[in-house]
């Protein structure tokens, strides 16, 4: 995958069943092995508001998707 293209101008969504679900999130800076994010609000991960984060892009896969996911129910 070529992650520079992602950079800035796209938005990423957080999966369901995860502490970022409903979450929009934006790739602000990309390295060979961390991807640098902002949230849309503050997210609170573990007791912690944090209103962006680091992933590797494991993690960022893990976690994000392009897609929104929709809640039919």
């Amino acid at each position: 995958m070529t992650w520079n293209r992602y950079k800035g101008e796209n938005i990423w969504y957080g999966k369901d069943r995860t502490p970022y679900a409903g979450v929009t999130a934006r790739i602000d800076a990309i390295t060979t092995r961390n991807v640098q994010i902002s949230f849309d609000r503050n997210v609170s991960v573990d007791q912690i508001l944090i209103s962006g984060t680091v992933f590797t892009h494991k993690q960022f896969r893990l976690y994000f998707d392009r897609g929104e996911q929709l809640r039919l129910f």
